[in-house]
């Protein structure tokens, strides 16, 4: 009964049905960008997509730090927005290469977006709760942001050039921690089932709280602004806030996993020089006001990833 229950749970849940404009994946074969282009292709099976990798049959090869979209033929081929989601990512690997990121990050991007404007081609930004310091958490969408890591300063930078450069013609996606029900997709809960499935010990910060998203409810969001024409910044993310401790505790409920393999910590004893913002927490609500959309419940994720570690 609880298998049926978790496949049916875990069909394919598509991107609302609305007529939402040809959009570019710029950074098609990341974690994110490679579930959007697998979406819209659905939709344009001609989008285009891009990696600073080697081109593929379906992808094309594109170098962040030197953009030109005129290789991509983008007004030609039809396509009104372009989602930017291609980044040096890593907030440790941004500390500690704050000019190498942040000539793809912030200068390479800045050009691409100048580049998009120029064209009438909208650019989607996808952003970060990082653009916070973390003290108060329940951060709106016009919330100031005070970013305390590189890797939040540059993603706030981007934040207040794009409007400059756009006009109102911009969306920027703020996203929380985004996960995959997929096991062994190494994301938030997976990793946390698969450490408490070999007899590991969690070691969670009760401290640092955020709003797990599952991907798909993220897709479905950006798709539902699309077919609004939002413009602006909007905060897309599950309204659900949780302490990373919780979940893993709740996780280990739900597994019947003895509970004293989740050990709380702050993030204080993890990062003692260069500080995490700890409480990012965020209120969608520009995202809920535009139309309907559903998030699917933590504890339903939970579930579902329980179900798939423990074999029930």
């Amino acid at each position: 009964m609880i298998r049926g229950w978790i496949d049916q749970l875990m069909e394919e849940k598509p991107a609302e049905k609305r007529a939402f404009p040809k959009s570019a994946i710029i950074g098609a074969e990341g974690f994110l960008g490679s579930e959007f282009f697998r979406v819209y292709r659905e939709k344009f099976p001609d989008c285009t997509g891009t990696t600073h990798r080697k081109a593929t049959g379906d992808i094309l090869k594109f170098d962040l730090r030197f953009p030109n979209i005129a290789s991509l033929k983008l007004s030609k081929t039809g396509h009104k927005a372009a989602l930017i989601l291609a980044a040096r990512p890593g907030i440790e690997y941004c500390e500690q290469n704050k000019t190498e990121t942040s000539q793809v990050n912030v200068t390479g991007t800045i050009k691409l977006v100048r580049q998009l404007a120029d064209e009438g081609i909208k650019p989607i930004f996808f952003s970060s709760d990082y653009v916070f310091n973390g003290i108060t958490g329940n951060y709106s969408d016009g919330a100031k942001t005070d970013p305390i890591t590189e890797y939040g300063r540059q993603k706030a930078e981007l934040e207040s050039e794009i409007p400059k450069i756009c006009g109102i013609n911009y969306l920027i996606v703020r996203l929380s921690k985004v996960f995959s029900l997929e096991k062994g997709s190494g994301t938030l809960l997976d990793e946390m089932a698969s450490i408490l499935a070999a007899g590991g010990v969690i070691k969670a910060a009760y401290d640092q709280i955020f709003n797990p998203t599952y991907i798909q409810d993220v897709i479905n969001s950006v798709v539902l602004l699309q077919s609004c024409g939002a413009s602006g910044i909007f905060n897309v993310c599950s309204p659900e806030s949780w302490a990373r401790y919780d979940l893993a505790i709740e996780l280990a409920k739900v597994t019947r996993i003895d509970t004293n393999r989740v050990r709380k910590i702050s993030l204080d004893d993890i990062f003692v020089k260069a500080k995490r913002p700890k409480n990012t927490s965020m209120l969608p609500a520009k995202l809920m006001a535009q139309g309907r959309i559903a998030f699917t419940p933590m504890s339903d994720c939970i579930r579902v990833m329980a179900g798939k570690w423990v074999g029930k």
